[in-house]
């Protein structure tokens, strides 16, 4: 019998997103009282659309969400690897990705970080993640 297939983990670059009603208070909260620092941003230094910190990024909602008041989960992020083998094999079991497999540079770090969403069983939509 074969080796079963185990994904190796990027712990680091692991997190949450969540979109906020206002981004700025949201900043308040994460970066000013729980002390989480500014990885990276998309957008304006000055008016972001999205911010990651240590475990959560940050994007602005741009829709109401209806019936649930709440916080909105965008998706969930896992950082490997080896991203493009368990694009392979979650396509090779008939799982059609979100969003395609892409590269992405990041100027304010100035690293490029290649991605791929599927959804979940229950729908979540799973970012696998990879940084060069």
């Amino acid at each position: 019998m074969a080796e079963p297939f185990i994904a190796a983990i990027d712990h680091e670059n692991l997190h949450v997103a969540i979109r906020v009603r206002d981004l700025d208070t949201a900043l308040a909260f994460y970066r000013d009282l729980v002390g989480l620092p500014i990885l990276r941003w998309t957008g304006e230094k000055d008016n972001p659309i999205m911010v990651w910190l240590p475990g959560v990024q940050l994007g602005r909602r741009e829709v109401e969400p209806g019936e649930n008041p709440h916080a909105i989960l965008d998706h969930i992020g896992i950082a490997l690897k080896d991203v493009e083998a368990v694009h392979n094999r979650l396509q090779a079991a008939g799982h059609t990705p979100e969003r395609p497999l892409n590269k992405t540079h990041f100027p304010s770090v100035d690293r490029e970080v290649q991605t791929v969403f599927y959804r979940d069983p229950d729908g979540n939509l799973v970012e696998f993640l990879q940084w060069r």
